[in-house]
C-alpha cells in the first residue's frame, strides 16, 4: 500500500498513475460486464480486472487520505490496507488461472497444468494472517508491518508474471503461422509481462524496502504504470478485434471514455489548484485558467472527434458495401431466395457482431420476436415493405451505429431480394418453356408413333384374330395367337398413354362432376379388381362440381385408381373418397388410398417424373399424367407413404394420394397451397 506525507512531484506522479490505473481497470470491468453471456474465461478476466482495480484504487485512496488528514484515521487506513491486499492477493492467482484457461483453447489441459494453477492459489490461505498483521500495526508503514513477507509476496507475483509470459511466448509460436495478428498480440503481452516481472524483482527483491513513503520512488512508479499496459492491450484487442468474442459497442466505449476523461480532468484541476495555493495563487484563478484551457482545446478535440467519427463511418460504410456486394453477387449467381436468406443471416451476424439475425418475408411479419432485445429493421422497395430484418444484439441493446448500418444495408437488400426473385422467376419460366418445348417435341413424336405404329398394329391384330378363328389351326398355334393379341393390346395401351401425356387436355376451363367420374371409372375397373380379390370402396357425395373438364379429371381419376390397383396385393382394399368444398374450404378433394407396399424412401422425389417406374413392364407415365393434368387445371397433388402413422413396420404400409380441385363456382378461388407435389405429413 502506498502512502504520502506531502504533495511532492513524486507523489503527484503517483496520483496520476494510480488514478489512471483505477479508471482503466474500472472501465474494462464495465465493458466486460456489458456482455450478457460471460463464460468461465471472461469471468476470470473480470476477476483479474477487479483485483487490479482494488490494488490501484486502494493505493490511490491511501495517498489521498494521508494528504488530507496528515495522520490517517485508523478506520480509513484499515479500509485502504484491506482493499489493496485483497486486490493483490486476487490478481496474482487469477492471472495464471486466466492464462491457463485461455491456453486450453489451443492445447489440451493436463494434470501438471492444473497443479500449477492450484499452486498459485496456496498463498491465498495466508490472507487472514496478512490482514491481521496489517491491522495490528495501524501506525506502522504496511511494508514495515509485513516485514520479510513482502519479499515472499513479491516472489509470488514475479513467478506469476513470468509464468504468464511463458504461456504467451508459447502461444506466439503456435499462432504465428495460422493467425499473425493473434501471434503479435501474444508477443507483445509476453514482453510486457516479462518486463514487469523483471522490474518488480529489481525493485523489491535485492534492495532494502523503504521505511517511509510507501512503495518506493520513481522506478516503482514506472512499474505501476507498466502494470497498466497489459490491461490496456487486452482492452484494445477486445475493442478493436473482439478478442475472446467479447463484443463491445463503440458508443459505450466513447461514452465511458468521455465520463472517465472528465473525471480525470476535474481531479487534476482540483489537485493543481490545491498545489498552487501554496504559492499564493487562489484556487479560483487556477480553476478559471483550467476552464479557459479547456475552451481553447475544444476545437482540437472537435477535430479529433470528427476524425474518429469519420473513420468509424467509413469503416461501417465499407463493411456495409462489401456485405451488400457479396449478397448481390450471390443473388445474381444463384437466384435462390432460400440460400440468399441464409447467407444474409449468417454474414450480417458475423459482420455486424450481433447475436443473431433473421430475414423475415412480408407474409411472416407477425412472427414472434426471438428476444425482448430484438429490433426489426424494415426492408422497403418502392414504398412497400417486402421483408424485415430482426436483429438481436450480442450485448445490451442494438447500438445507433448498428441501426444506421442495418438501415443502409436494408436499401441494398431490397434490390438484392427483388433481383433474386426475378432471376428465380426467370429460371422457373425458362424451365416451363423448356418443359413445353419438350412436350411439343413429345407430342410430335407421339403423333408420328400413332401414324407409323398404331395403324400397322391394328392390321396385325386383325390378321392374328382371323388366323385364330381358323378351325384347322393347332391348339399351340391358337395359344400363340391369343398371346400375340394380348401383346398388341398392351403396345396400343402404352402408345395411348404416351399420346395422353404428350397432348394437353381439352376444355380445362369447363366444369366436371368429380363424384360422377369417380363412380364411372371405379365401375369400369371394379371387375378387374374383384378378379384379384381387391375391394374398391367409395366414400363421398353423389355430385361434386369442379373445374378442369371431363378429359383432365378422368385422366387424373383413372390413373390414380389404376396406380393403386397395380400397387395393391391380393386381399387388400382401395379406399376412394371425395370431399366437396365447404364453408372453410375453397377446393374439393379427391383421396385414393391403397394398402400396398408403399413407396421406398429413396424414390419419393421421383414418382412424378415421366417414364420412372418400379414395376416391370410399366411405362412410368401414369403418375406423370396425373401431375401434368393437375398443373393444367390449377390444382395440387400430394402424397403420403406410409399412409397411416405408426404403420412403418407393417408389410403393407400403403400410400395415399390427395388431389385438390378448384370448385366450379362463378368466381373460383385458387388454393393458397403450393402447386408443387409434396409429401403429406402423417395424420
Amino acid at each position: 500500500m502506498d502512502v504520502a506525507y506531502e504533495l511532492t512531484p513524486l507523489v503527484a506522479v503517483k496520483l496520476v498513475v494510480y488514478t489512471f490505473g483505477t479508471l482503466m481497470h474500472l472501465f474494462l470491468m464495465v465493458l466486460i460486464l456489458g456482455n450478457r453471456r460471460l463464460r468461465r474465461l471472461e469471468w476470470l478476466l473480470f476477476g483479474l480486472m477487479s483485483g487490479l482495480f482494488l490494488w490501484y484504487s486502494g493505493n490511490l485512496l491511501a495517498i489521498n487520505i494521508r494528504l488530507y488528514y496528515g495522520a490517517a484515521p485508523t478506520m480509513l487506513s484499515a479500509i485502504c490496507r484491506i482493499l489493496t491486499v485483497i486486490g493483490f492477493m486476487a490478481a496474482v492467482p487469477l492471472l495464471v488461472h486466466g492464462q491457463a484457461v485461455y491456453c486450453a483453447r489451443f492445447i489440451r489441459a493436463r494434470f501438471w497444468q492444473r497443479a500449477l494453477v492450484a499452486s498459485f492459489y496456496v498463498p491465498v490461505m495466508f490472507f487472514p494472517w496478512i490482514i491481521g498483521r496489517l491491522l495490528s500495526h495501524p501506525g506502522v508503514e504496511p511494508l514495515v508491518a509485513l516485514g520479510p513477507t513482502i519479499r515472499l509476496l513479491t516472489l509470488w507475483a514475479v513467478a506469476a508474471l513470468f509464468t504468464a509470459a511463458g504461456i504467451n511466448a508459447y502461444l506466439n509460436r503456435k499462432s504465428s503461422a495460422g493467425d499473425p495478428l493473434l501471434a503479435k498480440f501474444h508477443r507483445y503481452l509476453a514482453w510486457l509481462q516479462a518486463l514487469l516481472g523483471t522490474g518488480w524483482a529489481i525493485a523489491y527483491l535485492p534492495r532494502n524496502l523503504p521505511a517511509v513513503g510507501g512503495l518506493g520512488g520513481y522506478f516503482a512508479v514506472v512499474m505501476m504504470l507498466l502494470g497498466i499496459l497489459p490491461s490496456g492491450l487486452v482492452g484494445y484487442c477486445i475493442f478493436r478485434y473482439n478478442f475472446l468474442d467479447l463484443r463491445i459497442q463503440r458508443n459505450v466505449v466513447y461514452s465511458a471514455a468521455a465520463i472517465f476523461g472528465s473525471l480525470i480532468y476535474l481531479n487534476f484541476m482540483r489537485r493543481l489548484s490545491g498545489w498552487l495555493e501554496i504559492y499564493l495563487i487562489p484556487p479560483v484563478v487556477t480553476e478559471a485558467v483550467m476552464i479557459f484551457t479547456l475552451v481553447v482545446l475544444v476545437d482540437p478535440l472537435k477535430r479529433l472527434i470528427s476524425r474518429a467519427l469519420h473513420h468509424q463511418f467509413v469503416s461501417e460504410f465499407e463493411t456495409v458495401q462489401k456485405l451488400a456486394l457479396e449478397i448481390e453477387e450471390h443473388a445474381k449467381r444463384t437466384g435462390d431466395v432460400e440460400s440468399l436468406q441464409k447467407l444474409v443471416e449468417d454474414r450480417i451476424t458475423a459482420a455486424m457482431k450481433l447475436e443473431s439475425v433473421r430475414l423475415i418475408p412480408t407474409g411472416d411479419a407477425a412472427v414472434a420476436m426471438l428476444s425482448s432485445r430484438a429490433r426489426r429493421v424494415p426492408i422497403s422497395r418502392g414504398g412497400k415493405v417486402i421483408a424485415s430484418l430482426e436483429v438481436v444484439p450480442a450485448a445490451g441493446e442494438v447500438s445507433g451505429e448498428q441501426i444506421a448500418a442495418l438501415e443502409m444495408l436494408a436499401d441494398r437488400l431490397a434490390s438484392a431480394l427483388e433481383l433474386c426473385r426475378l432471376i428465380s422467376d426467370k429460371i422457373a419460366l425458362e424451365r416451363e418453356l423448356a418443359e413445353k418445348e419438350k412436350m411439343a417435341f413429345l407430342g410430335e413424336m407421339a403423333a408420328r408413333i400413332a401414324h407409323n405404329v398404331k395403324n400397322p398394329l391394328s392390321g396385325m391384330k386383325t390378321i392374328v384374330q382371323l388366323m385364330e378363328e381358323e378351325k384347322q389351326l393347332p391348339e399351340n398355334a391358337r395359344r400363340d395367337c391369343t398371346m400375340l393379341v394380348g401383346e398388341i393390346d398392351r403396345l396400343n395401351q402404352n402408345i395411348s398413354q404416351v399420346l395422353r401425356y404428350a397432348k394437353p387436355a381439352r376444355d380445362t376451363d369447363c366444369a366436371a362432376d368429380l363424384a360422377g367420374i369417380v363412380q364411372r371409372v371405379a365401375g369400369i375397373l371394379r371387375a378387374g379388381a374383384e378378379r384379384r380379390h381387391i375391394t374398391l370402396t367409395i366414400d363421398g357425395v353423389e355430385s361434386c362440381a369442379v373445374q378442369g373438364g371431363e378429359e383432365a379429371v378422368s385422366d387424373i381419376v383413372s390413373n390414380l385408381i389404376v396406380n393403386a390397383l397395380e400397387a395393391s396385393v391380393e386381399g387388400t382394399a382401395i379406399r376412394i373418397s371425395v370431399v366437396p368444398a365447404t364453408g372453410s374450404l375453397d377446393y374439393a378433394e379427391l383421396s385414393v388410398e391403397d394398402q400396398g407396399p408403399g413407396i421406398p424412401a429413396d424414390k419419393l422425389d421421383k414418382i412424378f417424373q415421366p417414364f420412372f417406374t418400379t414395376r416391370p413392364g410399366g411405362t412410368g407415365l401414369g403418375l406423370a399424367i396425373v401431375k401434368r393434368r393437375v398443373d393444367e387445371i390449377g390444382g395440387t397433388v400430394a402424397f403420403q407413404s406410409p399412409a397411416v402413422q405408426g404403420n412403418n413396420s407393417s408389410a403393407y404400409p400403403g400410400t395415399r394420394f390427395v388431389v385438390r380441385f378448384r370448385t366450379a363456382s362463378p368466381h373460383p378461388r385458387r388454393s393458397s397451397v403450393n402447386h408443387q407435389p409434396s409429401v403429406l405429413s402423417p395424420q
